[in-house]
């Protein structure tokens, strides 16, 4: 009998977890669509959106090396690798559905770990659905969970990480535990490969082990506690992967922490944002106070702080605290990179950083509701679930800040232009390799609105200059493409040609320009 009430509640708890999925899905697309339809580039909002897929792309469809050789030194690569089948569809790839195919379902499965997290907190499978939901449906996160920024995969493997990081520590059964931790290193090593947030994971993992294994399990066999200790070091498998790479293609380690001009260290420090956050704690707060308050609201917000008081009452709740923070480990790291100069934010740009909050307030406003239930009226609790959610859902209403970002740096400057000659490149071509003089964050942008295969063209910035097309195009490229007000990553080798536009200028002729671009063809 026992067994058979058993077995009901587990279909019930797996029923409701595939209705989730499927909602989340369903909204996603449909949002997708929905903005599709108001504009075509409106998946691609975001530069860095842009610069993935080509990114992802060049792994295969590039003419320089190919292959491995494409995945550079800044950008961790696990994003890419799960770009690359769908950037390889060109409708995908020049839409931006490439990037949704990647992150949606990141998104949804992220939402179901978040539903078994809650229901192993509170025993309360509404209350889970809930706060999943919750989660999966605000805009600014959900507009993360169609475009091919990196966001959205890091949260799948930042979550399970710590899901299979509370069954381990919840669990008091030996033989499992080491399963569970295994899982919770191979996820966080994921983790580490998707965004440098996850970076502190593996410090917490390894250390917080080895005190629980030689502090407090003086019961567990002195074997247990080393392989466990073995396993937790295996989270630091993603970073040191990383660091061997840089080390054997750039002969240095830590390339991706002081690489002109790609690196957050030198784009932070030519940027005005780093005077308003180094080491100015005030300023850092109130930039991520005021963003979290956009994004999340203050009803949220709200209940959040009030499950973490209900956390802190009665005492005794230690298991629980640790798992809050695991989840506030990568936060952390942000408002910590804000305050040494390398992370970057004001309102509301990099507001998509505050996603990186969301499990941890959901968690706690979820704990809140569950708290509530019995010692207030069903009809009060579902009230403010209610006014949760119609809060959450009017967030469009006053603007959904990741979004806004988005959709500001797209029209900013050159941005539009940039799509603009890509089309009308794409709308001309006819054969031939293309001579593309811009910079990277803008001939990502033509690229990837020419429709022309990645292959064909051949970009010039200040470390390809030994390019024997760089001082002699005419003789291997049919078109030209120069930006006017190029990336610092080409500004030197740009400088060059507009000294020398005369001797371009015997040899192609002007079929297009607009304010920053002009497009040449081989007379």
């Amino acid at each position: 009998m026992l067994n058979a009430i058993y077995m009901k509640t587990i279909l019930k708890i797996k029923n409701r977890e595939y209705v989730l999925f499927l909602i989340v899905i369903t909204l996603g697309l449909g949002v997708a669509f929905y903005l599709y339809s108001l504009d075509k580039h409106s998946l691609i909002y975001y530069g860095d959106a842009v610069s993935h897929l080509v990114s992802a792309r060049k792994i295969v469809d590039w003419a320089d090396n190919p292959g491995l050789a494409q995945v550079g030194s800044v950008w961790l690569p696990l994003p890419h690798f799960l770009l690359v089948p769908f950037s390889l569809i060109d409708p995908l790839f020049t839409t931006g559905f490439a990037g949704l195919a990647v992150s949606l379902p990141s998104l949804a499965i992220t939402s179901l770990l978040l539903y078994r997290m809650i229901l192993r907190q509170t025993g309360l499978s509404h209350i889970a659905f809930a706060g999943a939901l919750l989660y999966a449906s605000n805009p600014n996160i959900l507009y993360m969970g169609i475009t091919a920024m990196t966001e959205a995969p890091f949260m799948l493997f930042f979550v399970t990480a710590a899901y299979y990081f509370q069954q381990w520590y919840e669990n008091l059964d030996i033989s499992t535990k080491s399963h569970y931790l295994l899982k919770c290193s191979i996820f966080v090593s994921l983790a580490t490969l998707c965004r440098y947030e996850g970076w502190i994971i593996p410090v917490f993992v390894t250390i917080f082990v080895i005190i629980f294994m030689v502090r407090k399990q003086l019961h567990i066999d002195t074997r247990y506690k080393l392989v466990a200790i073995l396993i937790s070091i295996l989270s630091f498998s993603g970073i040191a992967l990383w660091l061997i790479w840089n080390l054997h293609v750039y002969s240095d380690p830590l390339q991706f922490a002081h690489a002109q001009y790609y690196s957050a260290a030198f784009q932070a420090l030519n940027r005005t944002n780093r005077e308003m956050l180094f080491l100015q704690p005030f300023n850092v707060a109130e930039i991520y106070g005021a963003t979290s308050m956009a994004m999340y609201g203050p009803v949220l917000l709200g209940t959040a702080a009030l499950g973490y008081i209900f956390h802190r009452r009665p005492k005794g709740n230690g298991d629980r605290a640790i798992l809050y923070v695991f989840l506030a480990l990568p936060p952390a790291f942000t408002i910590i990179s804000m305050l040494i100069g390398v992370g970057e934010m004001s309102f509301w740009f990099n507001a998509r950083f505050l996603m990186l909050l969301s499990p941890l307030i959901i968690m706690l406003s979820s704990l809140f509701i569950a708290k509530s239930y019995g010692r207030i009226k069903k009809i009060a609790l579902v009230g403010i679930v209610g006014i949760i959610f119609l809060n959450q859902l009017m967030t469009p209403i006053f603007g959904v800040v990741t979004f806004v970002d988005a959709q500001g740096g797209f029209a900013y400057k050159q941005h539009p232009f940039a799509v603009q000659t890509g089309e009308i490149l794409g709308s001309m071509y006819h054969g031939g390799t293309i001579f593309i003089l811009t910079g990277s964050s803008q001939e990502h942008r033509i690229m990837l609105s020419s429709g022309i295969p990645l292959r064909q063209f051949d970009d010039i910035i200040g470390s390809s200059t030994w390019k024997s097309s760089f001082k002699e195009p005419w003789l291997y490229d049919k078109w030209v493409v120069i930006g006017r007000e190029p990336d610092d990553d080409a500004q030197s080798a740009a400088k060059y040609w507009i000294n020398n536009q005369e001797r371009l200028n015997e040899h192609y002729r002007i079929i297009y320009e607009n304010e920053y671009y002009k497009v040449l063809v081989l007379k």
